[in-house]
Parts: structure tokens; sequence; C-alpha cells
């Protein structure tokens, strides 16, 4: 199986490092990018303490809006 990594640069951080089995589909990326969202507003509500701005939680009441209209 080939594996390709995706690094990201995060200034002021170390990279992160996402690795991605192969042969990638279009579908596969489009469910990786639903995920990827969901895990990181996960995080972020975790390393917040849910303690949201109203902004914040405006961010956050779109998400599923524009996971559902990816491919």
């Amino acid at each position: 199986m080939n594996v390709l990594q995706l690094t990201l640069a995060v200034p002021g951080d170390d990279p992160a490092v996402l690795t991605l089995p192969q042969p990638l589909t279009t579908e596969t990326l489009a469910r990786l990018e639903q995920e990827i969202a969901g895990a990181l507003g996960k995080l972020r509500r975790d390393l917040c303490g849910r303690a949201y701005d109203a902004g914040a939680i405006e961010y956050a009441s779109w998400l599923p809006v524009l996971r559902s209209s990816r491919p």
C-alpha cells in the first residue's frame, strides 16, 4: 500500500502531518474533509472548555450545512 503524507505548516509550532492511504478518491477526500472539520471542531470545544463567543457559536452552527454541501 502506498502512503501519502500531507504536511501542513503551523506557524509558531511543529507542522501537522496527515497520513492518507492510496489510492485517494474524490469520495474519500470529501469524507475526510467532513471528518477533519468535525474532529477539529470537537477539539476546539474541548480546548476552550465550551466557552464560545457569539462568532464561534455562529460559525459552529454553519458547519453541518457546509459539510452537507460538499460532493
